[in-house]
């Protein structure tokens, strides 16, 4: 099953949440006969599902911490990231520092939105079966 994993961002500053169980998942589906890249369209609304679920729960000064969220596809699954260019601060507010405590908008949102990211996946995954289940001549080959 698909869960939650946080990471930071390669340059440092920003913060990201991955799905992680996908590529087990992926290759379980690609034995199937699913092609990964069918997966692309539940990816991406999933990643919209995360980023509209987190951006309430983002600290707002400016605003721009919460204008920097967004979804990131990968061949495997989808990455939500925050932060880059001059909002350099976003790991610090999703996972705090010595002085200031964490403020959890990333993993707030994709705990706060799994069921609806997880029905994505379901309905996405069931419509590919369905498609490869139609697709065979019931010999098994």
């Amino acid at each position: 099953m698909p869960e939650a994993a946080r990471s930071t961002t390669g340059n440092g500053y920003g913060a990201s949440i991955r799905v992680e169980g996908l590529g087990k998942l992926t290759r379980a589906l690609k034995k199937a006969g699913v092609e990964i890249k069918d997966l692309k369209a539940a990816n991406k609304k999933v990643g919209d599902v995360v980023v509209q679920a987190a951006q309430p729960n983002t600290p707002r000064r400016t605003g721009a911490l919460a204008a920097s969220i967004r979804p990131a596809q990968r061949q495997s699954g989808v990455v939500v990231r925050a932060g880059g260019g001059s909002v350099r601060y976003a790991r610090f507010v999703e996972y705090g520092t010595r002085k200031m405590g964490a403020r959890s908008y990333l993993v707030k949102g994709v705990h706060d939105s799994q069921d609806r990211w997880m029905d994505v996946y379901e309905d996405e995954l069931q419509d590919l079966m369905d498609q490869v289940a139609g697709s065979s001549d019931g010999t098994g080959d």
